[in-house]
């Protein structure tokens, strides 16, 4: 079994592609840094504290204004009082490290990974019916379910490559651009707009690994159409689609979740695990995380089983 998977590795590296991969994480990595470090105010010597205090007066002037209206006399009394409580719990607005910086950048760059994931796996069989050499491979001394199961392997030690590298690219350019800051500093969760304090780093380890369970079953849906289809540009394109077109699927079937109970069991509303983080992404009413690793658990079930039994059975004849 190692020396099949070795030589689907050796068949990935093969390919220019696989460093191009590699090296758009890189660079998108290094475009998202240079972007915040762009937009990030300049906190060079400034005390946040007194900043906030200083805001604070000033809002509190423009309470006695005689003109001013009811609306925004609560506006202003609604910022007043988020920014006592960003004082009360000591949380600066403007911190900028490299754990914040992977929070709201790298969490984001992860479609990137399952992009290129999803386009390596959904070639990974088709390419051999395309090139024709699957009946080279299949002549060799192996059954054919342990050849397909490297080939899956691989895929995933592929992934957790183009993880690793998009998480080390962006923990040592956040550095470079914003210093080593503290696991421990609490931020603003990036995707609320209301007071919700997180830890900077469990929210960011957090957002990877409820990732991870709808990447692994895209990913498997990719290798599953890989081996439906010998035509390769037809299993990536399908593949790319599905990637894609599933958030909007997502919205249509939670539109209709209340009107067909039935929905809620479709794969799509259960991909992104990550709305359950903060509640900050609309999931369906009675929608809970033990319920959708449930569905996202046979539904990968169901393609493994699927992806072994069709290649066992598919004709290499032709």
């Amino acid at each position: 079994m190692m020396s099949l998977v070795k030589n689907e590795w050796m068949k990935i590296f093969s390919k220019v592609s696989t460093y191009i991969f590699i090296a758009f994480l890189l660079l998108a990595a290094l475009g998202a840094a240079v972007i915040d470090y762009k937009l990030s105010p300049d906190e060079t010597d400034k005390d946040w504290k007194q900043e906030l205090n200083a805001d604070i007066q000033e809002q509190e002037k423009a309470l006695e204004a005689k003109e001013i209206s009811e609306e925004e006399k609560a506006a202003i009394m609604e910022e007043i009082n988020y920014n006592k409580q960003l004082l009360a719990d000591n949380i600066n607005p403007d911190l900028n490290t490299n754990w914040t910086y992977m929070a709201e950048w790298t969490t984001s760059l992860t479609s990137f990974v399952t992009l290129f994931v999803v386009i390596v796996c959904s070639s990974l069989v088709s390419s051999e019916f395309s090139d024709g050499t699957i009946k080279q491979l299949l002549i060799r001394p192996y059954k054919r379910w342990k050849i397909l199961l490297s080939k899956y392997i691989t895929s995933l030690l592929f992934a957790a490559l183009l993880l690793a590298s998009l998480l080390i690219f962006s923990y040592l350019i956040g550095i470079i651009f914003f210093g080593n800051g503290s696991y421990s500093d609490k931020i603003m969760d990036p995707a609320s707009f209301e007071f919700s304090p997180v830890v900077v780093g469990e929210y960011f380890v957090d957002m990877i690994v409820y990732w991870i369970p709808g990447f692994l079953v895209i990913t498997t849906i990719a290798f599953m159409l890989s081996t439906l289809f010998k035509n390769q540009a037809l299993a990536v394109g399908i593949s790319i689609f599905i990637l894609f077109a599933s958030s909007t699927l997502n919205m249509v079937i939670q539109s209709f979740i209340g009107k067909y109970e039935w929905l809620k069991f479709v794969l799509f509303p259960h991909l992104d695990l990550r709305g359950y983080i903060s509640g900050t992404i609309d999931m369906f009413d009675g929608a809970t995380l033990g319920f959708s690793m449930g569905v996202l658990g046979i539904y990968y079930l169901i393609f493994l089983a699927l992806t072994f039994f069709f290649f066992q059975k598919k004709d290499i004849t032709n």
